[in-house]
């Protein structure tokens, strides 16, 4: 063997390390995003669901009819009192 080629393999053996040590710091830098990513899933989930919180229902038709008639009430008295 020639000393070059054993010159070449310890800078190639030397750059592989660096290059694993680099991706293995990347790998536990995501690792902990991804942690805070689901710990903020999770308090979101807990800030938006609230138990025994019944769900809010849309108006009935009791509703609509009772705010037709107050417009209408309301309209009327302004009109009246207009002319």
């Amino acid at each position: 063997m020639y000393r070059d080629d054993d010159t070449a393999r310890t800078e190639r053996a030397v750059a592989l390390i660096d290059e694993i040590a680099e991706l293995e710091r990347q790998k536990l830098q995501s690792a902990a995003i991804e942690q805070r990513l689901e710990t903020a899933r999770r308090e979101l989930s807990a800030l938006q669901i609230h138990p025994g919180a019944a769900p809010q229902q849309a108006p009935g038709l009791v509703t609509h009819v009772l705010v037709f008639g107050a417009a209408a009430a309301a309209a009327f008295v302004a009109y009246t009192l207009a002319f």
